[in-house]
């Protein structure tokens, strides 16, 4: 009961703060400061038509980079307690649409993720979603059977390898430039083109097979758990 009535008091609390707050709050009509510099000079300082993908690689490149080791980090804790700590649940067999479909569509699927990260620089797109698309195909692949994936130990390579080019590509600005993952110093290109846009496309490929590869890697830590019963 106390928890009950305390639980309600913060509750009421907050909404009153909120109550108050939200009426005094003003949204401007046009963009401003940054926002502003952003939408007015992204396209031709970056030459990526992709405003979102150019804020997110080359303007605040450093917080992608943290995002990134952020996701490294929690994939990394997540396989290593299931190293530890097995779940012990072992795979089912997958029933005749899963599997039909696991046969299907993992072909469609991919090119629309490799599609998805070539093309974010000029449509909508990127290489953190581009990523998870290519997981969600291993995932598929992994339930239309009960084998173990990547008994290669192919996954960790192309992880280690995604992200060393990851934190060459943005040296490589610091280097000529001086600013880390600075794009332009490559040409920015016609805005629009394939070829443009300078180093964000390959920032992209190689932020899409990171976190594929990391997402990837926590699917076969849960099949290969389960498969020890």
């Amino acid at each position: 009961m106390i928890r009950t009535l305390t639980g309600l008091i913060i509750v009421l609390a907050l909404g009153a703060v909120v109550a108050a707050v939200v009426p005094e709050m003003q949204m401007h009509e046009e963009l401003q400061g940054v926002g502003f510099t952003y939408a007015s000079r992204g396209m031709y300082e970056t030459g990526s038509s992709n405003l979102v993908t150019a804020v997110i690689v080359a303007y605040r490149g450093l917080d992608t980079l943290g995002e990134v080791v952020v996701l490294f980090c929690a994939s990394t804790a997540v396989i290593l307690i299931l190293t530890l700590f097995p779940i012990g649940i072992k795979p089912s067999e997958p029933s005749g649409i899963v599997a039909f479909t696991a046969k299907v569509l993992p072909a469609p699927i991919l090119l629309f993720a490799v599609y998805f990260i070539a093309h974010s620089h000029t449509s909508p797109g990127g290489g953190f979603p581009g990523g998870a698309i290519i997981a969600s195909t291993f995932l598929l692949v992994m339930l239309g059977s009960s084998s173990i994936p990547d008994s290669s130990g192919r996954i960790p390579a192309i992880e280690s390898l995604a992200g060393l080019s990851f934190g060459l590509l943005g040296f490589w600005g610091v280097m000529v430039v001086g600013q880390f993952l600075n794009n332009t110093f490559l040409g920015t290109g016609t805005p629009g083109e394939l070829i443009s846009a300078g180093l964000i496309p390959l920032i992209s490929i190689a932020i899409g097979a990171k976190v594929a590869s990391e997402f990837s890697g926590v699917f076969t830590a849960f099949r290969n758990t389960g498969s020890r019963v």
